[in-house]
C-alpha cells in the first residue's frame, strides 16, 4: 500500500510561505508528478512528505496513519535525489545492499534481493563497479535500484533526470514509466519539465507560488486548464492567449477583440473581460479572402505571418494579430511567406475562456440559463 493524504500542508521560511495550504490525495499505485516553475514549492513539498522538513501546519497521512511528525526513517518511503547520493567508495552491489544491511537483514537474503533488483533495472553487469566508473544514466539506474531494494510504500524522486542529456533523459523517462507499470507502486516525482509530467504521470499537481493551481490527469490539465497560468504552462508551444470581451450579439454568445471575431453558441451572457485561449494545433491558416472574416461558429483572427520555423515533422507559423503574437502548427507542405495576410480559424469547441480578473477558467453552465461562471477550480475538495 502507498496511499498518501495531504491536508492543508504548509511550510514557511521566516516571512516566506514556500508551501501554502496544499490538500490532495495520492492513491496507491499513482504516479503523481509535482510540476511547476522554479521556486513554486514542489521540492519543499516533497521533502515534507519524505520527513526531511517539518510542516509549519497541516497533516500528512500514509495508509491511514498520521506521519506528520514521524522521522523519515520510520516512514517507509524511499527517496531518489537529483544528485543520486551514491556512496563513492562502495561498489554498486554494496550501494544497493546498504539500506538492507542497516536493517539487519541476513546476508543471503540481501544478496538475493540485490540480484533481483539489479536484474529488474538491467544493471547486473555493473555490480562490481564504483559510481565514478558509471555514466550518468547508469548512476540514475543505481539510485533507483537502491530505492527499490527496500520495497517501500512509495518512491519519492526529486528531478532525477535533470543531470542527463536530452537523449538519455528520454530513454530513462521511458524506463521509469515502464518500471512504474511493472511494480504498480506509488511514485511521487518532482520536475519542472512538462514533457516528463505528461508522459509519465497518472496525476499531476501543478503548483504556483506555493499553492495548488490544478490537480488532475495529464489530459485534464492539457484539455481543460483551470487557469491562465495552467493554460500557459502546459503545452509546447504554449497556448495562445489574448485579451477579449465576452458579450451577446444577434442571439449568440460572442468574443470580440481587435482582429478577432468569435461566435461561440446560441444564448446570452452578461458582458465581461476575458482571456481567450487557443492551442496552436487547433488553429488553421487560410489565405486572406479565402474564408469569411466572421464564421458561422468558431473564431476567425485576421493577422500577418511574421516568422516560420521548420521543426522537421511540422512547422510553426508565428503571426501578428492586433497587439498579440499567435503561433499555429501546420504541415510542412503548406507554404506561408513572411508578410502574407492570413485568417486563422478555430472551432468553438477548441476555444478556452478565462475570467480576466481572477484568471480562472469559465465554464458554460446550462442549469444557470447558460451563464458562464468562473467557478471551475479543479482542485481537491
Amino acid at each position: 500500500m502507498g496511499r498518501l493524504v495531504l491536508n492543508q500542508l504548509s511550510r514557511s521560511f521566516k516571512d516566506v510561505k514556500a508551501v501554502d495550504g496544499i490538500s490532495l490525495e495520492v492513491q496507491d499505485g499513482d504516479f503523481l508528478v509535482l510540476l511547476g516553475p522554479s521556486g513554486c514549492g514542489k521540492t519543499t513539498l516533497l521533502r515534507m512528505i519524505a520527513g526531511l522538513l517539518e510542516p509549519t501546519s497541516g497533516t500528512l497521512e500514509l495508509d491511514g496513519a498520521d506521519i506528520t511528525t514521524a522521522p523519515s526513517r520510520r516512514r517507509d518511503l524511499a527517496m531518489v535525489f537529483q544528485s543520486y547520493a551514491l556512496y563513492p567508495h562502495l561498489s554498486v552491489a554494496k550501494n544497493l545492499a546498504f539500506p538492507l544491511t542497516i536493517r539487519g537483514m541476513p546476508r543471503k537474503d540481501i544478496a538475493a534481493r540485490v540480484a533481483q533488483v539489479a536484474e529488474m533495472v538491467e544493471i547486473g553487469h555493473l555490480l562490481d563497479r564504483k559510481p565514478k566508473e558509471l555514466s550518468g544514466g547508469q548512476r540514475q539506474r543505481v539510485a533507483v535500484a537502491r530505492a527499490l531494494v527496500r520495497e517501500p510504500k512509495a518512491f519519492l524522486m526529486d528531478e532525477p533526470l535533470s543531470n542527463l542529456d536530452a537523449k538519455l533523459r528520454t530513454a530513462t523517462r521511458q524506463e521509469l514509466a515502464a518500471l512504474h507499470r511493472r511494480l504498480g507502486a506509488t511514485f511521487i516525482y518532482v520536475t519542472h519539465d512538462q514533457v516528463e509530467a505528461m508522459t509519465m504521470a497518472t496525476r499531476i499537481a501543478l503548483l504556483k507560488d506555493g499553492r495548488l493551481e490544478q490537480y488532475g490527469t495529464p489530459a485534464e490539465l492539457y484539455d481543460a486548464p483551470a487557469s491562465v497560468f495552467a493554460a500557459g504552462f502546459m503545452g509546447s508551444p504554449a497556448m495562445n492567449l489574448m485579451d477579449a470581451r465576452l458579450a451577446s450579439s444577434n442571439g449568440s454568445v460572442t468574443v470580440m477583440a481587435p482582429q478577432l471575431e468569435a461566435v461561440l453558441w446560441p444564448g446570452a451572457t452578461p458582458e465581461r473581460d476575458v482571456v481567450l485561449g487557443i492551442r496552436p494545433e487547433h488553429l488553421v491558416l487560410h489565405a486572406a479572402g479565402s474564408v469569411a472574416a466572421a464564421p458561422t461558429t468558431g473564431a476567425a483572427l485576421r493577422g500577418t505571418v511574421e516568422l516560420t520555423e521548420n521543426l522537421g515533422r511540422e512547422q510553426l507559423i508565428h503571426c501578428r494579430v492586433g497587439e498579440h503574437r499567435l503561433t499555429a502548427t501546420c504541415p510542412r507542405e503548406q507554404r506561408w511567406e513572411e508578410g502574407a495576410a492570413v485568417v486563422l480559424s478555430a472551432p468553438a469547441s477548441r476555444l478556452h475562456l478565462f475570467d480576466r480578473e481572477s484568471g480562472r477558467r469559465l465554464e458554460w453552465l446550462e442549469e444557470t440559463a447558460g451563464l458562464p461562471l468562473s467557478t471551475h477550480q479543479n482542485l481537491p475538495a
